[in-house]
């Protein structure tokens, strides 16, 4: 009697799924891999069964890969083993549950109708990197690209091209120029040297002679009481 294909992949799902969420069940199936299968029904399972099963576990939500798989033990393991041993050791279950309860339980007691409005809202912010907020919220994930010209830091840079190295192609000449000069450019002047004498100097003396005369009519004087007229013959002070 075989085994229906959809049960054996049920059963090694949950198997798989029972060594991630308990450690026990992992130690145990790390000590014994054979007995564990055999306990679980899956002991005719064969490595593709696990391989088929295998992104269906991975592709749950709450199994994550795991950081740093511890390393494999001693010994080479048979293939079923194997493969579950990878899932087990490469993949974890993040148990992390959001449960939001709105729900409101009462005991009323009335004679006559009971009407209850509930107006409830509520916000949540589940996983990693998530936001709540009380109203609308807006996320820019908009990325800028800024381009700009040319760049001056200060570096200047010369572009000098040189011909020839800067050397000199002048072309020397060697010229021999014959001067004749008559005399030499002497000077044949005579100094003489002379005695002049010189009486008062060269100094020019004039004398003038002024006759001045002098013609007095005191005729029209006029002498009052204190008044002295003098006249040739008195004697002046």
């Amino acid at each position: 009697m075989t085994t229906p294909l959809a049960t054996i992949a049920d059963a090694l799902i949950e198997f798989i799924l029972s060594l991630l969420n308990d450690p026990d069940a992992a130690a145990e199936y790390d000590a014994n891999p054979e007995a564990a299968l055999a306990s679980a029904g899956l002991a005719e399972c064969t490595a593709e069964d696990v391989r088929a099963v295998a992104p269906i576990i991975v592709d749950r939500p709450d199994v994550h890969p795991t950081p740093h798989p511890n390393p494999p033990g001693p010994g080479p393991k048979p293939p079923v083993e194997k493969e579950i041993w990878n899932i087990a050791n490469n993949f974890h279950i993040d148990n992390r549950a959001t449960i939001v309860d709105q729900s409101v339980n009462q005991n009323i007691w009335a004679e006559g109708d009971v009407n209850q409005i509930f107006d409830q809202e509520a916000n949540v912010a589940s996983g990693d990197e998530s936001i709540a907020a009380g109203d609308d919220a807006s996320v820019d994930n908009s990325e800028t690209d800024v381009t700009v010209g040319d760049v001056s830091i200060g570096n200047e840079e010369t572009n000098v091209d040189i011909t020839d190295s800067f050397d000199d192609e002048s072309t020397n000449t060697d010229t021999d120029v014959v001067v004749v000069a008559d005399e030499s450019f002497n000077d044949e002047s005579t100094n003489v040297d002379a005695d002049v004498s010189a009486d008062d100097s060269f100094n020019d003396t004039t004398e003038v002679v002024v006759e001045e005369s002098y013609d007095y009519d005191n005729s029209g004087n006029i002498a009052s009481d204190d008044a002295i007229v003098y006249t040739e013959e008195t004697d002046q002070p």
